[in-house]
């Protein structure tokens, strides 16, 4: 199967891990173990997606210090296209990650120069975008930038974490997110309201993560619910933009909406049972290995 590109416009961040027993408010706390990765939902979903075989590009930002020197070594050594903006001046994003005993995670986030991407950055590497057969962009930048890939006229997924403009939302042919996502940006109380929220704008098929309970696809015309994967829980890092990847990846080779939800529930489940981040997500011959 030939390579499909995809480009991943958003974050990248170095993740900081703490391993910690459990986590006690105004208490002191000694971790045993700690990491250093790349992180941020655009350079995860990147990598996740090169571990599956898809060609990848991060379009991001990032400091003129040690962590961008760390970042850009990481993507060349994950094999990504890093078309990355230095700023000057800047810092590079960063996000401490404590993780429980129990595989969950509690994360403070700097966001650093992930805030100084610009449409001019994107046109800058507009070639790259261009040839891309999706745009993957995550929510939470510059609503500026999602103008600008729209008018691309590529497919566009949008990793909807943060409210956007309902009107930036019309003809986005997917996004994704999780449940408590779902409820926040559309301002609604339960699943299937925010669902019907999502659609009303224009959004053409939404992918929706229910965590330990599975996951959800829609679109006006279908409706398709997947069971998780039973798997020992080891940090739930990730987990979310393995998912995503794995939707992309289904949709880049036409698999029907049923077998995407349950491939991207494998990529979800195999990186819960790994430490890290993107050291965690699974390669091609794993998931297939799944039953």
């Amino acid at each position: 199967m030939s390579p499909l590109t995809v480009s991943c416009v958003g974050k990248v961040n170095v993740d900081i891990f703490y391993s910690v027993d459990e986590i006690n408010i105004n208490s002191n706390h000694v971790s045993n173990s700690t990491a250093f990765s790349l992180g941020g939902k655009a350079a995860n979903v990147s990598v996740a997606l090169k571990r599956l075989g898809i060609q990848t590009s991060l379009c991001s930002a990032i400091g003129d210090d040690e962590f961008g020197d760390f970042v850009l070594s990481k993507l060349r050594d994950y094999g990504v296209s890093p078309v990355v903006s230095r700023k000057s001046g800047t810092r590079t994003g960063f996000t401490f990650i404590v993780v429980d005993r129990y595989g969950n995670n509690t994360m403070f986030n700097y966001l650093g120069a992930n805030v100084l991407l610009t449409i001019d950055d994107l046109q800058d590497h507009e070639s790259d975008l261009l040839s891309s057969a999706i745009i993957f962009y995550q929510s939470g930048l510059g609503p500026e930038l999602l103008v600008y890939l729209k008018r691309l006229k590529r497919k566009v997924f949008v990793e909807y974490t943060e409210p956007l403009p309902s009107e930036l939302l019309a003809g986005v042919e997917f996004v994704s997110l999780n449940e408590e996502e779902a409820l926040r940006v559309t301002n609604t109380q339960a699943v299937d309201d925010a669902i019907n929220s999502l659609l009303s704008l224009g959004i053409r098929n939404v992918f929706i993560k229910l965590g330990s309970k599975g996951s959800l696809y829609v679109s006006k015309t279908k409706r398709v619910f997947s069971d998780a994967y039973k798997v020992n829980v080891i940090d739930t890092t990730g987990a979310g933009d393995s998912f995503s990847a794995g939707c992309i990846y289904g949709i880049l080779n036409n698999f029907s909406e049923e077998e995407t939800l349950r491939f991207a529930n494998k990529c979800g489940a195999i990186t819960c049972t790994r430490k890290g981040t993107t050291e965690a997500f699974p390669t091609l011959s794993e998931v297939l290995d799944v039953e």
